[in-house]
């Protein structure tokens, strides 16, 4: 059953040798003991970012995953944010439903990447 901690960002950077160099909110996904995932909030660019890193996508973890973006949005509001970005994940089919029920909307192509918005 997959859970969801707080976690360090320098922790997850390490552990999943991903770059996370901006000031940032962190949460890690733990399956059977395993790390499933991390994802989190981070302020880069005068904007706040939503990211989510999945190891592996099981279809029992759509639930989780979309309760933590909610969660994350209300964290965002409460520090102040009236808008959060993320950038959609080309390599996942559902990728753009699960933006769409977490309320983002295409905002703009950057640097070959499909940036979304999400007012909160």
């Amino acid at each position: 059953m997959l859970t969801i901690h707080p976690a360090d960002p320098h922790q997850i950077a390490v552990a999943l040798n991903v770059t996370i160099d901006w000031p940032a909110v962190a949460y890690i996904g733990i399956d059977d003991g395993a790390i499933a995932g991390s994802g989190g909030l981070a302020w880069g660019g005068d904007r706040c970012w939503l990211w989510f890193t999945v190891l592996e996508s099981k279809p029992e973890y759509a639930r989780p995953v979309l309760q933590m973006a909610m969660r994350l949005l209300r964290k965002a509001r409460q520090l102040g944010e009236s808008h959060v970005f993320t950038v959609r994940d080309k390599q996942y089919e559902t990728s753009p439903r699960l933006l769409k029920l977490t309320g983002f909307k295409f905002h703009a192509l950057e640097n070959d990447q499909e940036v979304y918005r999400c007012e909160i």
